[in-house]
């Protein structure tokens, strides 16, 4: 019985790697982004570390790691890739870019978990691009999954942020709520301020859907750590030209062990998370993978709440319910649509197979007529002679 046990959890592992390879790179994830957060608001001596700061020290130690790795693995086409794919490899970069960048910005005026489901609408962009670019189908309960995920979005800005700009309202939009939220981290982020980040983290959905696009145009024709390598390679030259150009953003070494740690514990999650997520896609159902991403949905409400006592108000929870069931519908709905279509694929293949056993039959049984009959023609002209 004991030794059945073991044995037993292994095989449901082997059954599962991918899913919880991709579950557990979701954890990686939201450790990331609140990591990230920590840094913004406690980093460089308590006066906060901008976005651009902490994407460079992540994505270097991240590019590292990857270069690492893929140099010891011997991965092929290493470090480039095809010259006929390495122009996708640069989009899926400069894409990769603008959605953790819209995430780092955003988390400095909304909760982590809005700014987490507000890239949600990455999957309806991408169907759409996919459709345009790769002829890939987008029935119309899709598109209608669409719009319900910008609805969705729209909750979570609130109606106040839309028709009251320029007012010093609380990110919560009402005055319960500020009074309520008083000690809140959030409590000082007016509605303008909340517009622009979501505006933001909007723009990094955006972002994500064409890097989504441009790794599904790419498919197999070169490693997933090398897609990785050049979006990570792009974060970090480009936060580095920032930090030159930009007046008030500097580079600056971290002020002591503390953020040292927070910073390395960040390009560690990172490169974790990509590798886990790369490795799983791999290796599971497109479906059952996907449902694994949204997980970080529950993860990121969690940490929300355990590191900075941020409570979601209903509005945000309608709002994230909307866009979670838009993505995972969109997903099981492709998922069908795949299945349908490589079922139609074998049954095709069985009728034109047994279409030619029956030919191959139908000539045997020819063949062994003309042979019956050369032997009975042979039979009478020995009797005669």
């Amino acid at each position: 019985m004991d030794n059945q046990s073991p044995s037993g959890a292994l095989s449901l592992y082997e059954r599962n790697k991918g899913v919880f390879y991709v579950l557990l790179a979701q954890v990686f994830g939201v450790l990331m982004n609140v990591t990230t957060r920590i840094l913004e608001i406690k980093g460089n001596n308590g006066q906060g570390m901008h976005p651009f700061q902490i994407l460079f020290v992540r994505m270097t130690i991240t590019t590292t790691l990857c270069y690492s790795y893929m140099w010891w693995s011997k991965t092929p086409h290493f470090p480039f890739g095809l010259p006929e794919v390495r122009w996708l490899l640069l989009l899926r970069g400069v894409g990769g870019f603008f959605g953790v960048f819209g995430m780092y910005y955003s988390l400095l005026y909304i909760p982590l978990a809005d700014a987490t489901v507000v890239t949600f609408i990455a999957p309806s962009l991408s169907c759409f691009a996919c459709a345009i670019l790769l002829r890939e189908p987008f029935t119309r309960l899709e598109q209608i999954g669409a719009l319900i995920s910008f609805i969705g979005v729209t909750l979570i800005a609130r109606p106040t942020t839309f028709f009251n700009v320029g007012a010093n309202v609380p990110a919560d939009g009402t005055d319960d709520a500020a009074l309520s939220n008083a000690h809140s981290e959030y409590s000082h982020v007016t509605s303008g301020q909340r517009f622009i980040a979501v505006l933001v983290a909007i723009s990094g959905a955006l972002g994500s859907a064409m890097a989504f696009t441009t790794m599904r145009w790419i498919g197999k024709q070169a490693h997933p750590l090398l897609s990785v390598t050049y979006f990570c390679a792009f974060c970090t030259v480009v936060s580095a030209i920032a930090m030159i150009v930009l007046p008030g953003i500097e580079f600056i070494l971290p002020a002591n062990g503390e953020e040292w740690s927070y910073l390395i514990f960040l390009g560690c999650c990172g490169f974790a998370m990509q590798f886990l997520l790369s490795a799983g896609l791999q290796l599971e159902k497109s479906s059952r993978a996907t449902l694994m991403v949204y997980t970080q949905m529950i993860f990121a409400l969690i940490f929300d709440k355990l590191v900075f006592g941020t409570n979601p108000n209903l509005t945000s929870m309608f709002g994230s319910t909307l866009i979670v069931s838009s993505a995972i519908y969109i997903a099981l709905q492709k998922e069908s649509i795949k299945q349908r279509e490589e079922a139609r694929k074998a049954l095709e293949q069985a009728a034109a197979a047994s279409g030619r056993s029956l030919e191959l039959e139908s000539s045997n049984g020819h063949s062994k007529d003309e042979e019956n009959g050369l032997v009975r023609g042979m039979s009478r002209t020995n009797e005669r002679v």
